[in-house]
C-alpha cells in the first residue's frame, strides 16, 4: 500500500475523499474520483469533516504513472517537484542502489554510522514498536534492507516516485511525498529519521533539518548523508581544478558537477546543504551532534593495506565509477532545460568516461556524514 500525495494539494497528507479536502487546499490537478480507494470505511467516517485518518491507494504502475512523471530524453522525471531533475525510473534506480552497496561497503558493511548507538536506540522492546524513517527512499534498498534488519520496527520511504519493481516486506511501506510541503504530519513518531543524497530537491535546507528533529521522538537519532561534488586528490584533503579551465590537469567529473550543481543552485536547490552536513547538526533540540567523512575511491585503482581492504576499495571504486558514469548521463535532462548547446555536455560526459575508464587521474569521491540525537522534553526545555 502506498500512501499518496498528489500534485496540487497544500499540505502533504494522503489523499482523502474530495468532501473532506482542508478548504484552502489548491484544488487537484487530477481527478480523483478515478482512483483505486481502498478500506475508506474501515478509517474515515465521510460524514465527518474533521476525520483524521489517512485513505489507502493502491498504487498501479501502468495506470498511475502518467500521474507522477512524464517523459523526457528517453527518461522518465517527476511532476511533483521541479526542482529535482534527474530521472526517476529503473536505470535511476539502479544507480541508487550501486551508491547504497558503495557505501555500505565504506561503512564496514553497516548501513549507518554509529552502528552501536542507533542499534540502540532500535532495540526491541516489549509493547513498543520502534518505527524508522527514510527521505528520498530512491530505490528503496536501504529502507528494506532496515526493515528487514528491524522486524520489530515499521518503515516508512518517503519520496517523489516510487520504485515498484521490488518486493517488500511487511513492515515496510513506501508513501509519494514532496518534503518540501513540511513534514508536520510525521512529527514525534519515529525512532531514527534517515535522508541521504537529498539536498538537490530540497528548497529550504534549514527548515528541512527542522523538520527532521520534529519527526523524531525524544531520545530518536537523525542522520544525514550527502556527497561533495568536488573530487579529491589523493591526500583526501586537496580538491582536484576543474578541467577545461585552463592547465595542464583538472577532473572532468568535477567539471560537469560544478557546472549541474550550479544550475541546481540557480533553480532553487539548497544544493550547499551538504557542506552543512559536513559542520554537524547544530540544533538546539539535539544532542551528541557527531560529523564523520568517507572517502570513496572514483575507479578500482586504490590499494589497501590487506588484500580484503583492497577488495574492498576496488569494490567501492568499481560501484563509484559506475554510478558517476550514470549520473553524468542522466544529467542531460537538467542541461537542455537550462539550454546547454548539447555537443558541449557531450563533450564533458566523454571526456568523464575517458578518464573514468583509463584511471587517468587518481579521485576520491568524499561522502559527509551527521548524526544527532533529539534530546528528551525536559532537556529541550
Amino acid at each position: 500500500m502506498l500512501r499518496l500525495v498528489p500534485p496540487g494539494l497544500s499540505w502533504p497528507l494522503s489523499l482523502r475523499r474530495p468532501n473532506i479536502l482542508r478548504p484552502d487546499a489548491a484544488p487537484p490537478l487530477f481527478d480523483q474520483s478515478a482512483l483505486n480507494y481502498e478500506s475508506l470505511e474501515d478509517c474515515c467516517d465521510p460524514s465527518s469533516s474533521s476525520c483524521s485518518a489517512m485513505s489507502l491507494y493502491s498504487f498501479n504502475s501502468e495506470r498511475d504513472t502518467a500521474t507522477f512523471v512524464h517523459n523526457a530524453n528517453g527518461r522518465k522525471f517527476n511532476k511533483l517537484n521541479p526542482l529535482y531533475k534527474l530521472p526517476s525510473d529503473q536505470p535511476e534506480f539502479s544507480r541508487h542502489d550501486k551508491q547504497h552497496e558503495l557505501l555500505k561497503s565504506a561503512l564496514g558493511g553497516h548501513l549507518y554510522p554509529a552502528s552501536e548507538l542507533v542499534e540502540s536506540v532500535l532495540s526491541n522492546i516489549p509493547n513498543r514498536r520502534k518505527a524508522i524513517l527514510d527521505l528520498g527512499s530512491g530505490s528503496g534498498a536501504w529502507c528494506i534492507e532496515m526493515a528487514n534488519k528491524f522486524e520489530h520496527a515499521d518503515v516508512v520511504g518517503v519520496d517523489l516516485v516510487a520504485n515498484a519493481s521490488r518486493p517488500t516486506p511487511s513492515n515496510f511501506r513506501f508513501e509519494f511525498d514532496d518534503i518540501n510541503l513540511g513534514l508536520s504530519h510525521y512529527y514525534n513518531q519515529f525512532d531514527l529519521v534517515h535522508s541521504r543524497a537529498v539536498v538537490n530537491g530540497i528548497d529550504d535546507f534549514t527548515r528541512y533539518v527542522e523538520d527532521i528533529v520534529g519527526c523524531l521522538r525524544p531520545g530518536g537519532v537523525a542522520i544525514l548523508v550527502e556527497g561533495d561534488w568536488r573530487p579529491y586528490r589523493e591526500d583526501k584533503v586537496t580538491p582536484y581544478p576543474l578541467a577545461g579551465l585552463g592547465g595542464n590537469e583538472g577532473s572532468w567529473w568535477g567539471r560537469i558537477c560544478f557546472e549541474a550543481f550550479e544550475l541546481m543552485k540557480k533553480r532553487g536547490s539548497s544544493i550547499d546543504g551538504g557542506d552543512e552536513v559536513e559542520k554537524g547538526l547544530h540544533h538546539p533540540l539535539l544532542r551528541d551532534n557527531q560529523t564523520a567523512s568517507y572517502f570513496v575511491p572514483l575507479g578500482p585503482w586504490a590499494i589497501g593495506d590487506t588484500e580484503d581492504y583492497t577488495a574492498d576499495l576496488k569494490k567501492q571504486g568499481q560501484l563509484m565509477a559506475e554510478n558517476a558514469k550514470e549520473f553524468t548521463g542522466a544529467l542531460s535532462h537538467l542541461f537542455e532545460d537550462a539550454e546547454f548547446p548539447s555537443e558541449v555536455v557531450s563533450s564533458w560526459v566523454d571526456n568523464v568516461n575517458a578518464d573514468l575508464e583509463n584511471n587517468k587521474i587518481r579521485q576520491y569521491v568524499k561522502y559527509r556524514y551527521a548524526w544527532g540525537i533529539k534530546k528528551a522534553s525536559e532537556a529541550a526545555e
